[in-house]
Order: structure tokens, then sequence, then C-alpha cells
């Protein structure tokens, strides 16, 4: 999938990859792509694209959001207003409508994406709380937005999704949640911890060391593992293995090989067999050796099992046997 200008990730980073108008970071609790979702967003600033953050989660870094280029929607849901959406408080006022506030979020992207000359990035960070709330109108506010930016050539809608987030209802051994945002997505980054790598290699074995547990304190916020699923405008599907790491000017990918076996640790070298000696040779009583005219004549002889043979057998019946028409095998033919 690698091309003259790189890695397909470097590509889509970098806007030179136009047909992923929607594109999905896919995290776990092991490894966030928080910082990748960051990475991505300056390489679109330096674009010179704008940039519409929608905040339903938390917020992204200072050094981002006081910028002149990015456009803030703090829509920051808390639980409480996620479980019962229809509900009233104590004061008789409406928890809070989804509908509504999706239909804002789409309204105020919009009008953003009107006034933007190079092209708009749409971030949203997560969507887990909208799917939470109302998979079918997150799912349609996402294919609405996909939509909206397609118009133009560079912009781009950038979604942040745990792809372990517990689902009763699965499909293909993964939450429907997660397939379904996935089947719209045109491009899905898969982020993993970069200690993952060795489990990936063929020939992986456990030395039957017990190992801790890998916990959001061992993730390392600057360097992970990605997985890019791309789906071309023709259809075919291209898979890449790439290493992230944040550089100090911008975000540097390397392709990864796991077509080699990692080296084994040497062990203990097992005892070669005792050969016959020439003793044991003179005390079997038939020739183990053959001489070369005998090998010509072993090789000439064809045997029955090497090329097809036909044959039939024919059946008889004696005097004595039988005749039942109500045999079962009076069926087969022999």
């Amino acid at each position: 999938m690698s091309s003259v200008t790189g890695l397909s990730i470097k590509r889509i980073a970098a806007h030179q990859q136009h047909s992923v108008p929607l594109v999905v970071l896919s995290e776990t609790a092991q490894q966030s792509a928080l910082p990748l979702m960051e990475a991505l967003v300056q390489e679109s600033l330096s674009c010179g694209l704008s940039v519409v953050a929608v905040c339903l989660e938390q917020l992204f870094s200072s050094k981002i959001l006081h910028l002149p280029q990015v456009h803030l929607i703090d829509r920051r849901i808390l639980p409480a207003q996620i479980t019962d959406c229809s509900a009233f408080t104590a004061d008789g006022q409406r928890q809070l409508n989804i509908s509504k506030l999706e239909s804002d979020i789409c309204a105020e992207i919009e009008a953003c994406a009107v006034s933007a000359k190079e092209g708009i990035l749409v971030v949203i960070d997560d969507l887990e709380p909208l799917l939470a709330a109302s998979r079918v109108s997150a799912l349609a506010m996402v294919r609405k937005l996909r939509s909206t930016v397609k118009r133009q050539q560079k912009s781009r809608v950038l979604v942040r999704y745990p792809r372990d987030t517990i689902d009763q209802d699965t499909a293909a051994h993964a939450p429907l949640a997660v397939s379904m945002l996935t089947s719209l997505a045109d491009a899905t980054i898969d982020v993993y911890h970069a200690d993952a790598l060795e489990t990936w290699m063929p020939g992986w074995y456990s030395d039957g060391q017990l190992r801790p547990f890998v916990t959001l304190s061992d993730s390392d916020s600057q360097r992970a593992l990605l997985r890019l699923e791309h789906k071309r405008p023709a259809g075919k599907m291209g898979y890449e293995l790439s290493s992230f790491e944040i550089g100090e000017r911008r975000p540097a990918f390397a392709a990864i090989t796991i077509a080699t076996a990692p080296k084994l640790p040497a062990g203990p070298q097992p005892a070669l067999l005792p050969t016959a000696s020439e003793s044991t040779k003179a005390e079997v009583p038939f020739n183990l050796e053959l001489t070369e005219k005998q090998r010509q004549d072993r090789a000439k002889v064809e045997l029955p099992y090497l090329e097809a043979q036909m044959g039939e057998i024919h059946y008889q019946l004696d005097a004595e046997d039988d005749w039942d028409e109500d045999d079962p095998d009076d069926d087969l033919e022999i």
C-alpha cells in the first residue's frame, strides 16, 4: 500500500489522500487515541484547514484550543443527563434533548464549513455519550456530517471512539455500535499499546513468566501501534501496520513488518543420536547396502500404487446362497 509518498497513514495525516471524508480513531482502555488525534489536528492546521472541535467528553490541550483557526463547540454531557434524556428535573426543566443537541451541533458545523476557504476538519471527542443516548440518531448525525464535508476535497470528519465499550448487541464478535460506525468510516485507525507488537509476531510464545496487567498508567502517550483499514473508492480494502511517535515538530510514522519471526532464546542443545558402528552392521543378517546396478534395477520396478489401476470384481451366487429381496445389500453394485 506504500508509494513514493510513503505510508498511507502519512498521506491521510497530510491530507494528500482525499478519499477519506470520515476517519474513526478506535482506542481501548490500555491505549488512548487522544495524542494521535491532537497530532492529526496539528497536521490539519499546518495544511491551512479550519478546525471545529466538538468536545462531548473532554477538552483538547490549550495549545490547540487557543489557536484562532480552532472553533470550539463545548457540549460536554454529564452521565446523569444520558441516563434519561426525556425526564424532567425537580424544578420542571427538561434535562437534555439529544435530538436538539445533535441538530445544533450540525447547524454550527455547517455554518463554519461555509466560511472555510481551504477546508474544514471536524473533530468529535468522543462519540460514546451520543451513542449511549441514542445509537440511531448518533450514527445519522455522523453520516450527515460526512456528507457535509465531502463537498470539499480536503475536508474531513475525525471521530474518536472506544472499541472496548460494553454493548449487549454484538455483530461479528464486536459491539454493534462499533461495527456500524466502522462500516460508515472511510478509514479506521486502531490504536494499540506499543508492547502489543510482540504478540503480533509469528512464532510468538509465552515463556510462562507472569506479566502485570497493562493499565492506564502504563500507557505511553508519546508512542503507540497503529492498524489502518482504508476503504478505497473502487471498493478495495487496504491494510497497514505502523508505529506512531510524537516528535518535536510533527508526528513520526514508520512501517512495521511482522513477516519475520522473532529470535527465540537459546536453549540447551539436544544430544546427538548415536550412529551405528561398523561392528553393529556386521551383526545384521542381511545386506543394508546396494550396489549401483541394484539401485538402477530398483528404480525400474513399477509399483502398482504409483499409477492409477483398473479392476473388476465379479460375484456369483452359490447354490446354497439365499436370495432375499429385502436384503439391504442387494442394491450394491460390486
